[in-house]
């Protein structure tokens, strides 16, 4: 870890990059997360047919998206496109509904952009590299979206946070299609993964006997 990762004690940092197998052409992502306490984790994915500067803004935006809202956040990414678009107000000609999602999960956060300088020798800024490079692989490979990693903050985790079961491929796959501030989570009634849209807080979906189950246990909370 980087000696600036370790300084903010109640600051989460972000190691954001993207990669593009020609540009356009199969791409990846991956941001490197530390939290507060130093623990890290990375998330990435890919996409088989996209540009370089999509997969910049979506390394941000996915790495932004796991994190509290109200947290504190460096962001931290070796793309000038991104960083000064965010911090001097660079002229938006395309990637609209990229920039719209990004700008929605910066304003739920306090982030600060920041520009580092590519293998430059940051350890983190090159792991984020690698494992964008590598997911770009994949998604060339299999010619599908992809997605890697489950957010390491819940409002409400359930009891397997790291797994969806049998939902796993298809949460992988629809990860990167969310919304700006949806997430995915698994139901606490019937197990399944569902999509939460902005400002969901709960744990069930709106299946019947699911909802039934939340209403059940809100009041015998209330009694």
């Amino acid at each position: 870890m980087s000696g600036g990762a370790a300084a903010g004690a109640q600051t989460y940092y972000v190691y954001a990059d993207g990669s593009c197998l020609g540009n356009p052409g199969p791409g990846g992502w991956a941001a490197v997360i530390v939290k507060p306490d130093g623990a890290s984790r990375t998330i990435y994915g890919g996409d088989p047919s996209t540009t370089n500067n999509r997969m910049e803004l979506t390394a941000a935006i996915e790495g932004l998206r796991v994190i509290p809202a109200g947290a504190r956040v460096v962001l931290r990414s070796d793309s000038q496109y991104l960083v000064k678009t965010m911090t001097l107000g660079w002229k938006r000609n395309m990637n609209s509904d990229l920039w719209l999602k990004l700008d929605h999960e910066a304003g739920e956060r306090k982030v600060r952009f920041e520009w580092v300088e590519g293998h430059a020798g940051d350890p983190l800024n090159e792991q984020a590299d690698q494992q964008a490079r590598a997911a770009a692989a994949i998604a060339g490979k299999t010619g599908r979206l992809h997605y890697h990693g489950l957010p390491i903050v819940d409002e409400e985790p359930p009891a397997s946070a790291a797994e969806f079961g049998e939902d796993d491929a298809t949460v992988r796959e629809l990860r990167p299609l969310l919304g700006a501030g949806e997430s995915v989570r698994k139901c606490g009634g019937c197990g399944r993964a569902f999509v939460a849209a902005a400002g969901h807080s709960g744990r069930y979906c709106q299946l019947a006997p699911c909802q039934l189950k939340a209403r059940r246990s809100a009041r015998q909370r209330i009694k």
